[in-house]
């Protein structure tokens, strides 16, 4: 496994770090027999970077975390959460929230610890609660030891965010395809000048980047290689990158990602080309900048958004008329139920205009 040594933080971690927010499922619910096996394959093939969130599964993803990382001694492996302000009513939040993430971890301490998914809005409230000068008196009591961001808004508001502390890490999203966004190449090129060491998520874009058509795809297919092996070798040739997130739903998934990052090599120039030429295709046909990060579920009326905006996509970048999508059966009519009452906007990390795109899928008439 390639590792990345933090000379800021005195460490070392995986190149690879595992990603929790889109754990295996079985009949609705998290498969705990298979987590386990992953956590432990992954750490036996050298990752020792695991991240999850409050939120992700409505807490069921730090259950299951914690429960397979039992397996392993808690000093050989570093452990990422993410503190959801959008929630937050009260101080004595911080303190609920925190120490409710302990115990479903079944940790004492989180080494990465994160102020997560900061927008404008979610900001107001990380600082109308105090909730920095909150982390730095736990980083003394040693139930933190790393203080960082994840930030899913623009550059200018990037440069707001780094102005309130001296951060030990920061988690951006960013990939071939965001370079504009969120706070995008700039934002990247920002937290490098400063030294700050960078966590990727969504490296695949919610997986857009790993299901590319073959169509869309062909300049990979003439030099070799995989959709997900160009995604991941673009950022990890890029300094200042010390963990890419990938958030593995099977173990197959998990070995082709470890198998990337075994042996990874610079991108040579024509593979350079490749990506700027596939990346140019995918925006032609991309239908919504949706990553399937699911924050805005459940939608209250029955909308099931992400797999909507998925499969429209696929749709457009296959140029199919059909609507089963990789075996399942969308029903786009569903789009049909959205009262634009815009509960599901006021999380979206990609700011998308969710009940404006929902018409804009029903007003193509596809078909049934």
């Amino acid at each position: 496994m390639k590792m990345s040594k933090l000379d800021k933080l005195n460490l070392s971690l995986s190149k690879l770090g595992f990603g929790a927010m889109r754990l295996p499922q079985k009949n609705g619910e998290i498969d705990q027999e298979q987590v386990n096996n992953m956590v432990k394959y992954a750490f036996n093939n050298g990752i020792n970077y695991f991240d999850t969130a409050f939120v992700y599964n409505d807490g069921g993803s730090e259950i299951a975390l914690g429960f397979a990382l039992k397996q392993l001694k808690r000093e050989d492996f570093f452990l990422a959460d993410k503190l959801p302000f959008w929630q937050a009513d009260s101080k004595e939040y911080l303190d609920n929230t925190f120490n409710t993430t302990l115990n479903r971890l079944q940790t004492d301490y989180i080494d990465f610890y994160l102020m997560h998914a900061l927008d404008r809005e979610v900001f107001e409230n990380m600082m109308k609660y105090d909730a920095i000068n909150w982390a730095i008196q736990k980083k003394k009591e040693g139930k933190i030891k790393y203080l960082g961001f994840s930030i899913h808004d623009d550059y200018d508001f990037l440069l707001e965010v780094l102005k309130q502390y001296d951060w030990d890490f920061a988690q951006i999203q960013f990939n071939y395809l965001d370079l504009e966004d969120n706070p995008g190449e700039k934002g990247y090129l920002e937290l490098s000048k400063r030294n700050i060491p960078i966590v990727i998520m969504e490296p695949l874009k919610g997986g857009l980047l790993s299901d590319i058509p073959d169509n869309i795809a062909a300049p990979f297919r003439e030099l070799g290689g995989s959709n997900v092996s160009y995604a991941f070798r673009w950022l990890a040739e890029k300094e200042g990158i010390v963990t890419i997130l990938s958030g593995m739903s099977n173990m197959q998934q998990l070995e082709e990602n470890i198998k990337v990052f075994e042996d990874i090599k610079p991108l040579s120039e024509d593979e350079h080309k490749a990506i700027l030429k596939v990346e140019e295709n995918i925006k032609t046909l991309q239908k919504v900048k949706c990553t399937g990060c699911r924050y805005c579920m459940p939608c209250p009326f029955g909308v099931e958004i992400p797999d909507i905006f998925k499969a429209w996509n696929t749709k457009a970048m296959q140029n199919s008329s059909s609507n089963w999508i990789s075996g399942t059966f969308i029903d786009y009519k569903s789009a049909g139920k959205c009262v634009e009452c815009g509960k599901c906007m006021t999380h979206c990390p990609q700011h998308i205009q969710i009940p404006e795109m929902l018409q804009k899928v029903l007003s193509e008439k596809i078909k049934k």
